[in-house]
């Protein structure tokens, strides 16, 4: 009897030295995603449907509500995200971020490849202009300008799609593009769309949503 009450008491040791090792998410992000593209809405990648003529030019806005990356607090960094999904792409950081939270978003974005971006071809500081009212979003810097409204259903409510693929589209509202922007000097990269697919998405994400990935 003496020896079999050791051997559960070892056992709830052992299992409470597990339970105390779990180590907490490396990062973790409560925000809400904007996108505007040059697809016909809706928007289809979130359906896993291919994309409208084979490319995807996008405009989108992170807003990030409450976060972390280690001990690097993201509470209210914003950032744009410029590009061609898939292939390249651009982040525009709100001119109050932190060279250290910059680089934490950077990490995570690349963890989440919310657009797939190959290649990242700049990451900087500038003036985010941000306007959301109950229906209507736009977002803007000086060469991207973003200006989308929601679709609305029954009764002129929100359409909220529920149980899509994946943690980066938890409560998609469609929206209607009417702006996506992109005018830069150097005109390689520039794009310009109307009447497109918009979207918002609800992030609520950590490190242990990716690990398998």
């Amino acid at each position: 009897m003496k020896t079999t009450t050791l051997l559960c008491t070892a056992m709830l040791l052992l299992l409470a030295g597990f339970q105390q090792k779990k180590p907490a998410p490396k990062w973790a992000l409560k925000a809400t995603y904007h996108e505007s593209c040059s697809c016909n809405a809706p928007c289809p990648c979130p359906f896993g449907l291919p994309m409208t003529n084979s490319f995807c030019k996008l405009n989108s806005l992170l807003d990030i509500h409450e976060g972390y990356y280690n001990n690097i607090k993201l509470d209210s960094v914003q950032v744009i995200l410029s590009g061609s999904a898939g292939q390249w792409g651009e982040y525009y950081f709100a001119e109050t971020t932190s060279k250290e939270q910059q680089e934490a978003v950077e990490t995570i974005l690349k963890i989440v490849r919310i657009a797939s971006f190959d290649t990242v071809l700049n990451s900087k500081r500038t003036t985010i202009n941000y306007e959301k009212t109950e229906d209507k979003i736009s977002f803007s810097t000086s060469h991207i300008k973003v200006d989308m409204s929601m679709v609305k259903g029954n009764n002129n409510q929100p359409v909220i799609v529920q149980n899509l693929k994946g943690k980066l589209f938890e409560n998609y509202i469609p929206h209607l593009s009417h702006t996506n922007i992109r005018s830069f000097s150097d005109t390689t990269n520039n794009f310009s769309f109307k009447k497109k697919a918009g979207f918002t998405a609800v992030w609520n994400l950590t490190d242990t949503n990716f690990q398998n990935q």
